[in-house]
């Protein structure tokens, strides 16, 4: 909703509201979608995304009572956890909604239906693959995550090509094409890790990570000093409407800890004085959005850091960029001083707000917060956890990864 009125496009927050509410999502699940842990993560990210993304506009058609099988919902009913993710679609207006298939489904696939697919390490939508059972999960994720993209540029119309391309990826790779490892090739979560930033994309990562089976207990360190608030809900895969003014590391701890990994939880912020022991993970990802913190990130004593980053404005909050350090360029570099823009115009909706006699000082801040989406902060994580994971593998790692998912096959990398 913030997207339409930073635009423009709403005047007023009642019209921004009204025209968002005609947004949503038909998700669509073949009969072997039950058997399929590949396919069960893909309509998991999608469900879990969409809802959060369209304010629980997401009809489910197909059977909503499969008993998941995937790691970490064993037993769980995919209409418990639809219900958990905020799932309540007014199907009187889903007629002209995109649809996302996933699995088999008859009927076949055109305009406006959209059929996300995941393959060992590549992912797509549309063409003809059909999706394995033991995909690797950052695939299905990402897979999910594009298939909701998509689906919003249908919904807004800013891509005549959304709907009716068929795209493909591989996080072997990084690049759009089938690429896989060669057979023996060994990635697993066999190390700990540091998350500093439990937020947008922080969650996004532990969304992917919990998805993944482990050989032993993972210690992770869940460092952040926020608490969830009603706005965590609609961008923060793993928060629900019971963890409301729960501080996030208590939320994401608890959530991990269901899913086998160990942790201990940093409420302090991120700055100078922070400083890794010799005993403690020595990989740590990124998801915060603050130069300050992530300037002096190379400085902890990580052997490695992996860093995302998104765009935060109306017209680039799809895009998103993964670095990893020590590079080519230091962090300290990159990140050498905070970005100080002067006062811009409040939008027409923000004015309005002011003329009816809200705090300007809080309209303000609202004006000036990111713009930002679930599907875009779980492609990010997607293609990070991978990143990770080819490094793990013993693959060289790459410097920055770069794309928009308005053209998501336009990727580039260093």
């Amino acid at each position: 909703m913030k997207l339409l009125v930073d635009s423009g496009e709403a005047t007023t927050m009642d019209e921004a509201i009204a025209t968002f509410s005609q947004y949503g999502v038909r998700v669509v699940l073949g009969a072997d979608v039950a058997e399929s842990p590949a396919l069960q993560i893909i309509a998991l990210t999608v469900i879990n995304t969409a809802a959060r993304s369209f304010q629980g506009n997401v009809q489910i058609c197909g059977t909503r009572d499969i008993e998941l099988v995937v790691h970490g919902f064993e037993g769980i009913q995919l209409s418990d956890f639809s219900t958990w993710a905020g799932v309540h679609s007014n199907s009187t207006q889903s007629g002209s909604w995109p649809e996302i298939y996933i699995g088999t489904v008859a009927g076949g696939v055109g305009n406006s239906k959209l059929a996300p697919w995941a393959v060992g390490w590549s992912f797509g939508i549309g063409g003809k693959a059909t999706s394995d059972a033991d995909a690797f999960v950052p695939a299905c994720v990402a897979a999910g995550a594009l298939a909701v993209s998509e689906a919003f540029s249908i919904l807004r119309g800013d891509s005549p090509y959304a709907g009716r391309r068929a795209m493909c990826f591989s996080l072997w790779s990084m690049k759009a094409d089938l690429a896989q490892p060669s057979a023996g090739t060994l990635a697993s979560l066999d190390r700990g890790l540091w998350l500093i930033g439990l937020g947008h994309l922080g969650q996004a990562y532990c969304w992917t990570l919990g998805l993944m089976r482990q050989q032993h207990a993972i210690q992770l360190v869940l460092q952040d000093i926020d608490i969830v608030t009603e706005s965590t809900l609609t961008t923060s895969v793993l928060s629900g409407a019971s963890d409301l003014k729960r501080m996030k590391t208590r939320t994401v701890a608890a959530w991990m800890e269901r899913r086998g990994f160990g942790t201990r939880i940093v409420e302090r912020r991120f700055d100078a004085a922070t400083h890794v022991a010799a005993t403690e993970p020595m990989t740590a990802l990124f998801g915060v959005d603050n130069p300050s913190a992530r300037r002096i990130c190379e400085g902890a004593g990580f052997s490695t850091v992996l860093d995302a980053g998104l765009g935060s404005g109306y017209s680039d909050f799809r895009a998103l960029r993964v670095r990893g350090f020590p590079g080519t360029s230091s962090a300290a570099r990159i990140w050498a001083g905070n970005v100080v823009s002067g006062p811009k115009p409040l939008a027409p909706a923000y004015q309005a707000l002011v003329t009816k006699g809200a705090d300007p000082c809080g309209v303000t801040t609202l004006a000036t917060r990111s713009v930002g989406a679930p599907f875009v902060g779980c492609y990010a994580a997607a293609m990070l956890v991978a990143e990770l994971m080819r490094r793990r593998a013993g693959e060289a790692g790459h410097n920055v990864i770069d794309l928009s998912l308005r053209n998501p096959e336009l990727v580039e990398t260093a």
